[in-house]
């Protein structure tokens, strides 16, 4: 049976090479990257990765949490059902309070106890195939955040609009036909909505 792979992303080469002994002493397999650039390459060349436990405080702005809020939406926009475990410096738990409101599935202060941190990667594995059996039945969760402005509600139904379409888009590897079929929709329909959101056909399925 092959092992879970996990991602860790961590600066601080020797926590990342602690973490990544401990945890594949527990069984998993540990790809690691450093910066924001080499998680999305290590998402793109590892598919089957179910969960990722990344440092807020990252290149080229390790002192602040902008450079790992922006990783962690891109990991997010790239792989939406990745589940992404946040370790923070100590006093920052406003840091970890915004990473959940992007969309992380928990955090942590450092330093973290092992067995805290691996009970919660294994709580965010059973939320990923818990997630995987419910689309198989054709339902998505979908997790965003809306601030009601001029648009009002309908910036929230297009913001969710928006969301659902990239998601299945990404579940179906961009093939038009399947996506359409998901949606319940024609594929004109279809062209219509990525025209509006802005979104971009990004793989073979283009054509499709």
């Amino acid at each position: 049976m092959s092992k879970t792979p996990l991602l860790i992303v961590e600066d601080d080469l020797s926590l990342a090479k602690m973490l990544g002994s401990v945890l594949s002493l527990k069984g998993y397999e540990v790809i690691q990257a450093h910066d924001g650039e080499q998680a999305l390459a290590a998402l793109d060349s590892h598919p089957r990765i179910q969960c990722v436990i990344q440092d807020l405080g990252l290149p080229p702005q390790p002192d602040s949490m902008e450079a790992g809020l922006e990783t962690m939406q891109r990991i997010l926009q790239q792989s939406p059902a990745v589940k992404i475990i946040v370790l923070t410096g100590r006093g920052k738990q406003e840091a970890a309070i915004q990473a959940i409101r992007e969309g992380a599935f928990d955090f942590f202060e450092k330093p973290v106890s092992m067995d805290t941190l691996v009970a919660s990667i294994e709580r965010a594995l059973l939320f990923f195939d818990a997630e995987n059996s419910l689309q198989e039945e054709g339902l998505y969760a979908i997790r965003f955040n809306s601030t009601l402005d001029d648009a009002g509600l309908k910036g929230t139904k297009d913001s969710f609009e928006a969301q659902l379409v990239r998601r299945v888009l990404i579940e179906t590897d961009y093939n038009v036909k399947m996506a359409s079929s998901r949606l319940g929709l024609r594929r004109e329909n279809l062209y219509y909505l990525l025209r509006k959101h802005n979104i971009e056909l990004e793989r073979s399925g283009e054509n499709a």
